[in-house]
């Protein structure tokens, strides 16, 4: 056995012990009591030695203490248990043998005299049966308990009591038998009991490994069973699968087709007006030369516009970028937002309508993002707006949160692309041709919601006409 299965061992053998030895703490008092109760002799000397009786019953309840610990101990303290009931049962011993000891020189060998003797015998019989499991104990315990004893029966000898050099022989030969026999006994207890707990722990080790074996053949035999169906529902998931892929290839497909107009166009701008600058340099007024310059800075801002977004999609997404969380006037922001894209709506002559909050309405998120949201949603709406209509911005205030809404009079959102225009790549049906973009506003205004724990949906402005408008909703945690 290794160190944790003897240590295992040597608990249980305590435990057993324990419950061995049941109620023989009180053996000596029920005892001496009745000595007391059956003789005369008895009597008297129960009286006369009532204090060291005394001292036996207090060792003895101390016993019935330990005893009844060390059966419900556990292993980090069923040591401390053993170790002081073992000392108080040879308290206990030593005691019961100087008051016999002391009836022995009193009755001077005497007809109460084997009487004392064979009690005295028949304790230490029960004794090693109780300690059975434990070799030192026994040969400790038969030599403290027989030394008042001897020491007695060695003086009488030595006064010449009569019968006294014979008891003291016939006592010393019982000894060294008792000694003897006890040891072997408890040595084969002791062996047979760690031979018993090794055929447990074998049989658990058996006992478990059949365990496993049968549930080892229950899982292959439920797989067998239902093979077919795990094989319909594996089925069902690469048919899913198959859709997703498909669905995923398609809007890969639409998002390349979208990225390659919206990149081509501004790129062969470039290329062409390089082009023109290098071939008619020298040729043209330097007017011109700066047309084809503005015309070339123009056209790379679209592509710088078009990756940027690209790029800040791809970082949200893998948390790479860092947000810089403060407390802000949602309505500056909005302000500054709407001053930033002054230009293209006054060129469609289109009029913003911002509705103030009666309180200030503090967000909690990064400015940059907020106002990159704000941009995104009111350039959607300045897109899909025609001329000389209105865009109405308000700004909510309650006590769990702040609500931003952004209504225009375009075409509106069809109700089958609520949804889906949130996603990366994705447009609306009425958008999708002619409209221009890659389908990546939206999805970063959805990333920047998630990243500051709000939430962006959109509605119909009117559902009483078809071409009515769209309202697009955030809401902002309260700070």
């Amino acid at each position: 056995m290794n160190h944790e299965q003897m240590e295992n061992a040597r608990y249980r053998i305590a435990c057993n012990f324990g419950v061995r030895a049941g109620l023989s703490p009180i053996a000596y008092i029920v005892l001496l009591i009745s000595l007391a109760i059956a003789t005369d002799e008895g009597w008297s000397y129960f009286q006369q030695y009532w204090y060291l009786e005394l001292l036996l019953l207090i060792l003895t309840i101390g016993r019935m203490f330990f005893i009844k610990k060390l059966v419900h101990s556990e292993k980090h303290n069923y040591t401390f248990y053993l170790n002081n009931y073992y000392l108080l049962s040879l308290c206990a011993a030593f005691v019961w043998n100087v008051i016999i000891s002391m009836m022995l020189w009193a009755d001077q060998l005497q007809s109460f005299s084997y009487l004392m003797l064979s009690l005295n015998v028949a304790t230490t019989a029960g004794a090693i049966g109780t300690m059975s499991s434990y070799v030192r104990t026994i040969t400790q315990f038969i030599i403290i308990k027989w030394t008042p004893m001897l020491v007695c029966l060695f003086i009488m000898t030595y006064l010449n009591v009569q019968d006294a050099s014979l008891i003291l022989f016939m006592v010393i030969l019982m000894l060294g038998f008792v000694f003897s026999q006890g040891r072997s006994i408890a040595l084969e207890n002791q062996t047979s009991f760690l031979r018993q707990i090794q055929l447990e722990i074998r049989s658990d080790e058996l006992s478990h490994a059949i365990k496993t074996i049968e549930k080892q053949q229950d899982e292959v035999k439920k797989h067998r069973d239902h093979l077919q169906e795990m094989v319909d529902e594996k089925t069902i998931d690469l048919i899913e699968a198959k859709e997703k892929a498909e669905q995923a290839d398609r809007s890969k497909s639409e998002f390349l087709a979208n990225m390659s107009h919206e990149l081509r166009t501004p790129l062969h701008s470039i290329l062409s007006f390089s082009q023109f600058g290098l071939t008619r340099l020298g040729q043209v007024d330097e007017a011109k030369i700066r047309d084809y310059f503005e015309k070339i800075n123009y056209s790379g801002e679209i592509q710088l516009n078009l990756v940027n977004d690209l790029l800040d999609l791809s970082r949200m997404e893998f948390k790479k970028e860092a947000l810089f969380f403060q407390n802000y006037n949602l309505l500056k922001i909005t302000d500054r937002v709407i001053e930033e894209l002054s230009s293209l709506y006054e060129e469609k002559s289109i009029s913003i309508s911002l509705n103030k909050p009666d309180e200030v309405a503090i967000v909690n998120g990064d400015e940059n993002k907020i106002a990159q949201l704000l941009r995104n949603l009111l350039g959607n709406a300045i897109k899909f707006s025609p001329e000389n209509s209105q865009i109405f911005i308000r700004i909510y205030k309650s006590s769990h949160n702040i609500r931003l809404e952004i209504e225009d009079q375009g075409m509106g959102v069809p109700d089958e692309d609520k949804e889906s225009i949130f996603d990366k790549f994705s447009q609306s049906s009425r958008t999708r041709t002619g409209a221009g973009g890659t389908g990546l506003g939206l999805a970063i205004c959805a990333q920047i919601m998630q990243l500051h724990k709000g939430d962006i949906w959109v509605e119909d402005a009117n559902d009483n006409e078809v071409n009515s408008g769209a309202i697009f909703i955030v809401i902002f945690p309260q700070s």
